[in-house]
């Protein structure tokens, strides 16, 4: 096939970034004089879900975490730097030789602190074709609309879109909305051998 033929749609955290909630609750917790509590845990969902689609911004869900927790902005951003832990080396040089040959585009439920992150210290800015972020187009996964709103982005047929995610919801509603090759990622080893031969149009068993 052509080069770029195919396209290539990954979620981020868990795939390429490990994630790493209780380095982020210690973080907040050695920034404070009475212990762990409060943490993460107990901050209202809507607070990050908030950012994470857009509709806060960031000194905003800084300044609310820093009154919450009792601590200066400043350790609210060494806490959510912790979050994103170490990233899969082998597996984002992969996808890197991967987009050589086939268009690669992420698809991720992320915030904008996480992001700038990941971008800088483990993928370089400019790594994907094309980014697909919650932050940034108000909808997050499993919501079919966001998968619909790639498609039409991408127009590429439903055949030839190739997605990867670790979360079993997301794998489901991007199949209820039609695209066809869909792999529940566990281990990067496993994952890069079947986008490997899929790429290759090699049947897999």
């Amino acid at each position: 096939m052509k080069k770029r033929e195919k396209l290539f749609i990954f979620d981020i955290g868990g795939v390429f970034v490990k994630l790493d909630p209780a380095s982020r609750d210690r973080a907040i917790s050695q920034a404070r004089d009475n212990g762990l509590f409060p943490g993460y845990g107990d901050v209202p969902e809507a607070v990050f879900r908030d950012f994470r689609l857009g509709r806060s911004t960031e000194p905003e869900y800084v300044r609310t975490l820093a009154d919450i927790f009792g601590v200066p902005s400043e350790s609210v951003y060494e806490a959510e730097y912790a979050y994103v832990g170490e990233g899969y080396g082998e597996f984002i040089d992969f996808v890197r030789r991967l987009r050589q040959r086939h268009r690669v585009v992420c698809l991720s439920n992320n915030q904008a602190i996480h992001w700038r992150h990941i971008n800088e210290r483990l993928l370089g800015h400019g790594y994907f074709d094309q980014e697909y972020l919650s932050q940034e187009m108000g909808l997050e996964k499993p919501d079919h609309r966001i998968f619909q709103e790639v498609s039409r982005a991408e127009g590429c047929p439903e055949k030839d879109v190739f997605y990867v995610d670790d979360i079993e919801d997301n794998i489901i509603a991007a199949r209820q909305v039609g695209w066809q090759h869909c792999i529940l990622h566990h281990d990067p080893v496993a994952t890069a051998a079947m986008l490997e031969a899929l790429a290759a149009d090699q049947p897999l068993n």
